[in-house]
């Protein structure tokens, strides 16, 4: 999951990152900071965040008017106010934020407003369970779809890469994620590779994953994979 921060104060800046560690027990949660509206809208068009924890006494843009653009724009971000002015509690409900915390009780409010973004993004976020082979410890764990960057065959199993960099591998068949609800977004651009177009480059016959590394797209699926991803990227923008 990625998270954005936006504050003017560097000090919050520096507390709440390790704070969502903490309170949601979760490393692989990445939280870019902001120290104000313009440097995050800049970022924005080229990251989708899944959560945005935001001030609202901000000069130039504040909290409220960043919200308004957001939302003008279709945008359903789930967003946390953070604040030092109690008096703003109430207007900020207009706006229905998942949350409100204040700055002079930081860690005890964060801790609950926390909890309320992962339950929203749990519930309206597809995921799959992956259960891993028994070398990997045979555990059965939950994963975004939306964290997916590729699927392929690999040794007669499904291995599954995911943004963080982890890897899992599960015994299962790749038609199971073709045909799945959620992967609309996902190309086949081989027999037994399966890639996330949100997370992967186009380039000639290839895909650039983001970790560096590519896969080659088959001859006859060239055509298709290109039209799919030009779709996509068009969505993306506008």
């Amino acid at each position: 999951m990625y998270f954005a921060i936006v504050d003017d104060e560097e000090t919050i800046l520096h507390q709440i990152p390790p704070l969502i560690k903490r309170f949601s027990h979760n490393d692989d949660i990445q939280c870019d900071c902001f120290l104000d509206a313009e440097q995050f809208l800049s970022a924005y068009h080229a990251m989708k965040y899944d959560a945005l924890f935001l001030d609202i006494d901000m000069p130039v843009i504040n909290g409220f008017d960043l919200t308004e653009q957001l939302r003008s724009r279709g945008d359903s971000i789930p967003i946390v106010y953070i604040t030092g002015r109690d008096d703003l509690v109430t207007h900020a409900f207009r706006y229905k934020a998942l949350g409100f915390v204040r700055k002079q009780i930081l860690e005890k409010e964060l801790s609950f407003a926390l909890s309320t973004v992962l339950s929203e993004l749990q519930r309206t976020e597809p995921t799959i369970t992956v259960k891993t082979i028994l070398s990997e410890g045979g555990h059965t764990e939950s994963v975004r779809i939306a964290d997916i960057t590729c699927i392929e065959t690999f040794n007669h199993n499904i291995l599954i890469h995911l943004v963080n960099g982890h890897k899992l591998t599960t015994r299962n068949q790749l038609s199971t994620y073709i045909e799945g609800a959620g992967f609309e977004h996902f190309a086949q651009i081989s027999t037994g590779v399966l890639v996330n177009l949100a997370h992967v480059t186009l380039k000639a016959d290839k895909v650039i994953l983001q970790d560096g590394s590519d896969r080659f797209i088959s001859r006859r699926r060239i055509k298709a994979v290109r039209d799919a991803y030009l779709k996509f990227r068009k969505k993306v923008l506008i």
